[in-house]
């Protein structure tokens, strides 16, 4: 029976998500309850969480389907295709749009069967944080509702409110970062600006918090942004296939030099 998760499932969402080598921690898992109360959707099996996948909801534009995962001792039982297309009903119920995902190349033919297509590459490069040579400027006055719709194309607005507190927000007049603690490595993102000199000194700045690692995962529609990690030290080690479906839905991804998360677009 598929079933809406609580938090009394985090601890074993948590288990899950490690159990794949995932970066997400607790509180990743604590604000997606928080952020899609509605769209967290869970497997039990032999007395335990077996599988999971989650649907946030950005308005009835677009929602992004993520962390479809399964216990690896549980895995074949056709856990996963059974929360996909619950989830996608879920969204069709309520009226979305489109609905988006990042696959890895094991799941990007069974994503087609569900009616996905390809959009774009997305890769997450690996990297390690840098001490300031000299002062830090101040944050300028910028609130990502001036920049953030329009890049991303959608209203996520209270994704950002949600994930503000959890790491540490930079501005600069001409974009803004979020930075969050993860399992494995700290991650770099969201970050939207309207220069590349913007974004690199946002990222300048937010890698100099600790020494790393981090993770930053960047969209192939940024011509701009794998110049910067390289310059910055970072290597590509993860690529996964952004997909879509419903209509076509895109923002100024010139304008995304690094994403939310895998499983928040």
């Amino acid at each position: 029976m598929i079933r809406t998760l609580t938090a009394a499932d985090v601890d074993e969402a948590v288990e899950l998500s490690s159990a794949a080598g995932w970066n997400q921690t607790a509180g990743d898992w604590r604000m997606l309850l928080e952020l899609a109360p509605e769209g967290c959707f869970g497997i039990d099996c032999e007395g335990r969480l077996a599988a999971t996948a989650t649907l946030v909801a950005y308005g009835r534009t677009l929602a992004w389907l993520g962390m479809v995962l399964t216990w690896p001792a549980l895995r074949h039982r056709g856990f996963a295709r059974m929360l996909v297309p619950h989830a996608l009903s879920c969204a069709d119920a309520a009226g979305i749009e489109t609905v988006k995902l990042d696959a890895t190349d094991q799941g990007q033919p069974i994503y087609e069967g569900y009616g996905f297509r390809t959009e774009q590459p997305i890769e997450r490069w690996e990297g390690a944080g840098a001490r300031p040579q000299g002062p830090m400027p101040e944050d300028a006055v910028l609130k990502s509702e001036d920049i953030d719709p329009e890049a991303f194309g959608a209203d996520r607005l209270r994704l950002i409110t949600l994930l503000a507190p959890r790491g540490d927000l930079y501005g600069n007049g001409g974009g803004y970062l979020l930075t969050r603690p993860g399992r494995r490595a700290a991650y770099l993102g969201p970050c939207v600006a309207r220069t590349a000199a913007d974004a690199e000194e946002l990222i300048r700045r937010g890698l100099s918090v600790n020494t790393g690692p981090w993770y930053w995962d960047l969209l192939a529609e940024n011509r701009d942004a794998p110049g910067i990690a390289q310059k910055l030290g970072f290597a590509p080690v993860r690529r996964l296939v952004r997909m879509a479906r419903g209509p076509d839905l895109r923002g100024r991804e010139e304008m995304i030099y690094a994403t939310a998360g895998f499983e928040l677009g």
